[in-house]
């Protein structure tokens, strides 16, 4: 199936949101790398590897300006890719939204390969899911997507509370605190088995092994997608608000609105932060304290804060005309995000599974932060390098081809 409409010519791309792109995928190998060499379990419980205080240190760090920033801002540049779409064929939204629909649907196919054969950490099946509830708010007001975007950032954050209200009410039964207090010590045993049979399994055992026991931990994810992923929606639509105002169009008009944003953002990023990086250290998904909810409130508001306080930073910085090459060589990054999100996965899993280097469970926190920081900058050298010779990265291409039903160019002419 064919369509006349097309993608962004390289020419019309708004070249700030490809730096937050590039800048974000540093932060997000920077939160996936414990996760992609430990279990699930280690984040879901009171679990951990490494409990030396340099690596709880490391963890803390980590909480503190990684957890919850990156995934947001990405979440913010897909709602703002969605209003660009819509921008293109303002005169018939008719035909441009089958296009977005079937750009969702192979982006969510890109998912769930991902999941099945990588990492169970995948973030594209939430975002393509998501992406078709968003298509129901594009004509909403500016007022009213931010009012249902603290809405939404609201479920999670209620819903722990009613679960920590209910659990304590409970406790207070001794018959009732017995049989769950048992409950909660029969689980946790059954986790450490799971914890030692991950372990085990990605470092010695068969492909095969390896994909029953990822999609056994995604199992595990998709328990907990209300206290993780309403932020997912909730950023779509402040993206949207974002773009509609053009404020990444020209950092320099803007100074103001991005003074402000940085300014009214702080101390909501510090104090959530701290809940979130504090409380962390006592908190388990497995038992509704306040810990947990701290742990959930912090996250809910303390990410998305530090995300405005990012983004606010490279556009004052961006405008000023700081860091040029460093951000010229983030924008080609950020170019190829989707490739580099998925290469990510490659580099990882080789380092970690069985079927590479079985680094699993080898590789602290810190460590893995300096790894992260490697990874990185060879992606950074890369990406420049096959843009100097491709008009797109490779996984670009084909959710282009696939999207638009007609083969995209990709060399460059000469």
């Amino acid at each position: 199936m064919t369509t006349s409409y097309q993608p962004l010519k390289s020419g019309e791309r708004v070249e700030m949101l490809d730096i937050l792109r590039g800048f974000a995928l540093l932060g997000i190998l920077m939160v996936n790398m414990p996760l992609m060499n430990a279990p699930f379990l280690t984040e879901m419980g009171k679990f951990a590897l490494w409990t030396d205080p340099a690596n709880e240190t490391a963890t803390w760090l980590l909480n503190f300006f990684f957890t919850g920033k990156f995934y947001t801002i990405f979440s913010m540049l897909f709602g703002m890719g969605f209003y660009f779409f819509l921008k293109k064929a303002e005169e018939d939204a008719r035909s441009v939204l089958p296009v977005f629909r079937r750009r969702l649907g192979w982006l969510l196919a890109f998912g769930v390969l991902h999941v099945v054969l990588l990492w169970y950490g995948d973030i594209l099946v939430f975002y393509a899911l998501f992406g078709f509830l968003m298509i129901l708010f594009r004509k909403k007001s500016n007022k009213s997507l931010l009012i249902w975007a603290i809405s939404i950032l609201m479920i999670p954050v209620l819903l722990t509370l009613l679960l920590v209200g209910l659990f304590s009410l409970a406790l207070t039964v001794p018959e009732v605190a017995g049989e769950m207090t048992a409950g909660f010590n029969e689980a946790i045993r059954e986790m450490n088995l799971l914890m030692e049979r991950a372990i085990d399994v990605y470092s010695t055992g068969s492909f095969g092994e390896i994909v029953r026991m990822r999609l056994n931990e995604y199992s595990n994810i998709l328990g907990g997608i209300v206290f993780f992923f309403p932020n997912v929606l909730a950023m779509f639509l402040v993206g949207l608000v974002l773009a509609r105002k053009k404020v990444f169009e020209n950092p320099g008009a803007h100074r103001l609105f991005f003074r402000r944003l940085f300014l009214y953002s702080l101390p909501v990023a510090l104090a959530g932060n701290w809940l979130l990086a504090h409380f962390s250290q006592d908190s388990s998904y497995i038992y509704f304290d306040w810990s947990l909810f701290w742990v959930i409130l912090g996250m809910a508001f303390g990410g998305p804060a530090m995300s405005f306080i990012y983004m606010a930073g490279i556009a004052y910085l961006y405008h000023h005309g700081f860091f040029k090459k460093v951000f010229s060589a983030l924008a080609k990054t950020g170019r190829m995000a989707l490739t580099n999100y998925l290469m990510q996965s490659v580099i990882a899993t080789t380092l970690f599974f069985s079927y590479g280097f079985g680094l699993y469970g080898q590789v602290n926190i810190w460590q893995g932060m300096l790894l992260t920081v490697a990874i990185f900058l060879v992606q950074v050298v890369w990406s420049q390098y096959w843009l100097r010779h491709f008009r797109f990265g490779p996984i670009e291409w084909l959710w282009r081809t696939l999207t638009y039903g007609k083969k995209q160019k990709m060399k460059r002419s000469s």
